[in-house]
């Protein structure tokens, strides 16, 4: 039994090893795109910032292609953790969307080498449309499309509008201003204006009276 506690101990410690290890890529990764662009930064860079060999890299993604476009998946699930942390506690779907959009351009802000990965670089790509790591992204949207839903069974979302088109919305709004903050070069508070983004797309997605029908 003392060998199978010892051997399982091992299991554990490498696996936490590589889980770390694999962890160090990815933040290597998103420095190196970050500063530059995913033609300039080579494998050999990124391995060296992360303080492995050029070959362990390789045990852990197939080329610079698949590091590359690995980062997102890395980062939405750090994003959709922690949100659903923010939103625990709060009830009502425009409280909700306040703290989605609050949280939102903050998770940028402090990220902000993985928004230009994914915002001026990954976004205007032809080829990272038909990878999978855009379908996994199409797929993170889901507690934006969950708070959308709960406002429209309060009553205070609109129905009369296609539900994806209230996402886009929303989600757009938001790239936008992280984007241009971004090309301005991170020289203003990227959360300086999200209680008026917060307003503008609450209005916007705010049910209509019965009385104010036409």
């Amino acid at each position: 039994m003392r060998m199978l506690s010892i051997g399982g101990n091992n299991l554990n410690r490498n696996m936490s090893k590589k889980i770390l290890r694999r962890e160090s890529i990815i933040q290597a990764a998103i420095e190196a795109f970050g500063r530059k662009d995913f033609k300039t930064a080579n494998i050999s860079e990124i391995a060296q910032k992360a303080g492995v060999a050029d070959g362990t890299i390789y045990q852990y993604f197939k080329n610079k292609e698949d590091l590359f476009f690995s980062i997102p998946i890395e980062k939405t699930n750090e994003f959709r953790s922690q949100l659903e942390l923010h939103l625990e506690g709060i009830s009502g779907a425009f409280n909700k969307i306040r703290k989605f959009v609050w949280y939102f351009l903050y998770f940028f802000k402090t990220n902000p080498e993985y928004g230009r990965i994914l915002m001026l670089e990954m976004r205007v790509s032809k080829s990272f449309v038909a990878t999978e790591t855009y379908g996994f992204l199409k797929q993170s949207v889901g507690p934006v499309m969950d708070i959308i839903r709960e406002g429209q069974e309060e009553g205070v979302i609109r129905q009369d509008t296609d539900i994806y088109i209230l996402r886009h919305l929303i989600l757009g709004t938001l790239e936008h201003m992280v984007t241009r903050w971004l090309l301005k070069e991170e020289k203003y508070d990227l959360l300086e204006h999200h209680q008026e983004a917060s307003r503008i797309l609450i209005d916007g997605l705010r049910a209509i009276p019965p009385n104010h029908l036409m």
